[in-house]
């Protein structure tokens, strides 16, 4: 026991050296403590086990130690083993130490001391004695509620001059003072729950990021997927603080237009007095395609940020300005290709139609692209589609200033409409075109735009198959034939010969501009108009075919028939030239005219085996699907010039239509040594089998006949 003495002396003595705790509240308690008194020593030779009981006032210091004295009554009953007891009543007075182990569990240590009076039960014995009496003792103490306690212990006791042993005692308290700390100690034991994360907060006036002016530009609906990454407007900003704001994110949201918020901004850091100017940029839904009437709507602009440990959140809201759907400023021209919408239902069943129709009428020997522009110009004209100036939003007035706000149709409304200014019935046409495989351009003179298409002809082919190659516009390395969609009534070649001839004027004053549709479509991707009406009333069949025949003829006739005097007049004064006649041969051929091709080729054959005719008259022959006369004029010109390119490029061609891969293949790879750009443009050849080519591009190289010239 003396053991525990000097244990509790310890704890005493080392309590002022344990980590400071805040301070703690005043408590005061009434405590009870029955227990069982165990004999040790000599006591044990006359007593057996006793109990006592204990009845205590205890109050604890309001201090950062736990520290605790207590007063009170003791009463034992140690019996005597000659069946007589020894009743003791005692004061008693000490202190001590309550150290928490736990929000429930503490161990306390307490020394005390007083003085007893006993006297002896079952003797005729009278009277009895006192002395003083010390004891000290551990206990576990376990906080059952805010007001009582339940201990567990053991203690050593010394009644001098009669009696020591142990007590082991289950005790209890009753808190009459310190509740509310005893309650908050009880919610540190429950299990932890889940805290909300403590939002973002907004910033004091000149605390954090100050916004300056926010502008926006005109916002045009057609123009929704370029504003994912060219901004709508700008917004300037500024660290108000000393100190860095870091973690600094700004998004935009139009509730109404946009999915969620898209990002503009980003920066780890933005040092203090530091200013920097915000790009605004928005990812809209195609649900702006839907404005009809320009309309105002509400923005929100946010700024997110850190300022030392702090999260702070400032929203800004902005009324912006969206224009309709047909709406756009001319600042840049390639902006009209967003309105030329190839894949619009209506205008695929327009062009599907009308190419489908068209598709084995004319020459195959005539420039494809160039046939199925025809038939489109003269179906459109058919249909009834006419050219009215926009007495509102003129090109002319909106072009010469970029500010003022133009009116566009749609592919679509011009057809509903059956009506358009110059943009609209430009933006049709080329849709239309674009629609069937054809790849156009928006030329721009002053006060004008209007289309151009491309022939896919190399610029060297382009200049020997028209007769005057001025109506044509080399550029960017391809041949583009112009068309001045608002001229309506006089067909198709007027359209052309007023297109070109506005093309040299203003070319030659520095002053056209052609822009390929698909190099703007990279800046400004076409958009789908709302709806999907399909319906189309176009003329009958028989009304496009005769009128598409009748421009081709005109075409034809205009092509060949001053060309083939001037050769026809320089073969009578060179007799016997064979280029010459050859060439009146091609002419005819280039034109569709194989019967009269024929018998020039004739006429030079009967006098040589001239190879460049040989493989013209194999041509004939092709185009007439006889392969086998073909194959015999493609084999005797080979024979006579093995290298030859045009040789080669025939006898790969029939190959391949007679299903010979194999021997396709071969004077496929000959052909590419000996002349990789032409076998760069028949590279379906190469393929070993239908399977394995673009039966599409095929079918169109089968009818693309390479005419030689020497």
């Amino acid at each position: 026991m003396k053991h525990r003495i000097v244990l509790i002396f310890i704890l005493l003595a080392i309590a002022p050296f344990l980590p400071a705790e805040k301070n703690r509240g005043s408590q005061f308690a009434f405590i009870a403590i029955p227990a069982m008194e165990i004999p040790l020593g000599e006591t044990a030779d006359y007593f057996t086990l006793g109990g006592s009981l204990g009845l205590l006032g205890e109050y604890t210091f309001a201090s950062r130690l736990p520290l605790f004295v207590q007063a009170g009554l003791g009463y034992n009953l140690q019996p005597i083993r000659a069946e007589q007891a020894v009743s003791l009543l005692s004061g008693v007075a000490g202190a001590g130490l309550n150290l928490e182990l736990a929000p429930r569990l503490a161990i306390r240590g307490q020394v005390s001391g007083g003085y007893y009076y006993g006297f002896i039960h079952g003797s005729e014995a009278s009277g009895g004695g006192g002395n003083p009496f010390l004891s000290a003792g551990l206990d576990l103490s376990f906080l059952l509620s805010p007001s009582i306690n339940l201990g567990l212990g053991a203690g050593y006791k010394n009644y001098l001059g009669l009696y020591q042993g142990i007590g082991v005692s289950l005790g209890t308290s009753w808190f009459l003072r310190g509740v509310p700390e005893r309650r908050a100690r009880l919610e540190r034991a429950l299990p932890a729950k889940p805290q909300l994360l403590q939002g973002p907060r907004s910033p004091e006036p000149g605390q954090g990021i100050g916004v300056g002016k926010i502008e926006f530009t005109q916002i045009f609906p057609v123009f929704h997927k370029y504003y994912d990454d060219h901004p709508i407007g700008t917004m300037a900003i500024r660290n108000q603080d000393k100190e860095p704001v870091t973690n600094l994110v700004v998004t935009l949201w139009i509730k109404q237009y946009m999915d969620s918020p898209k990002e503009c901004f980003r920066s780890e850091s933005l040092a203090g007095g530091e200013s920097r100017s915000v790009d605004l940029f928005a990812l809209f839904t195609d649900e702006v395609l839907e404005i009809t009437e320009a309309t105002k709507v509400a923005s929100e602009i946010t700024l997110e940020y850190r300022l030392g440990e702090a999260h702070y959140r400032d929203v800004k809201t902005e009324t912006v300005r969206l224009y309709d759907r047909n709406a756009l400023t001319w600042e840049d021209d390639r902006r009209v290709a967003a309105f030329v919408t190839a894949k619009d239902p209506m205008i695929l069943t327009f062009s599907k139609i009308v190419a489908g129709l068209l598709r084995d009428s004319g020459s195959a020997a005539i420039n494809a692209n160039l046939r199925t522009a025809i038939g489109l110009h003269e179906a459109l004209s058919l249909y009834g589609v006419r050219y009215v100036v926009d007495p509102k939003t003129p090109y002319a007035e909106r072009s010469a200033d970029h500010r003022q706000i133009d009116f566009l149709q749609f592919p679509r409304q011009t057809l509903e409409y059956m009506a358009g200014d110059c943009d609209d019935l430009s933006i049709l046409y080329g849709a239309l075109l674009e629609s069937v495989g054809i790849e156009t351009a928006f030329i721009t003179v002053p006060g004008h735009i209007y289309l151009a298409f491309c022939l896919d002809l190399e610029p060297e082919q382009a200049r020997k198959e028209f007769s005057d190659p001025g109506e044509l516009i080399v550029a960017q390395g391809k041949v583009w034939l112009p068309v001045e969609v608002t001229e309506r009534e006089g067909g198709f070649l007027k359209a052309w010969q007023i297109g070109a001839r506005e093309w040299r004027e203003n070319a030659a004053r520095d002053q056209a501009r052609l822009y390929p549709t698909h190099q703007a479509w990279e800046t400004y991707e076409p958009v789908g108009l709302p709806g999907a009406n399909t319906e189309v009333s176009l003329p009958s069949p028989q009304r496009i075919q005769s009128q598409y025949t009748q421009e081709l003829t005109r075409f034809v006739d205009r092509e060949v028939s001053p060309q083939a005097a001037r050769l026809r007049e320089q073969i009578g004064a060179r007799s016997g030239d064979l280029k010459l006649q050859n060439n009146l041969g091609v002419l005819y051929a280039r034109f569709g005219l194989l019967d009269k091709a024929e018998v020039e080729f004739r006429k030079v054959l009967k006098q040589k085996d001239y190879v460049p005719t040989l493989l013209n008259m194999g041509n004939i022959y092709f185009l007439k699907s006889d392969f086998r006369a073909a194959l015999g004029y493609y084999e005797r010109a080979s024979r006579l010039e093995p290298a030859n390119s045009v040789a080669l490029l025939s006898l790969a061609k029939l190959n391949h239509e007679l299903e010979n891969y194999t021997l396709a293949s071969e004077n496929f790879d000959r052909l590419k040594l000996a002349d990789p750009k032409l076998a760069e443009r028949f590279s379906y050849l190469g393929a070993r089998g239908e399977s394995e080519a673009r039966a599409e591009e095929a079918d169109a190289g089968k009818g693309v006949m390479v005419w030689a010239q020497d």
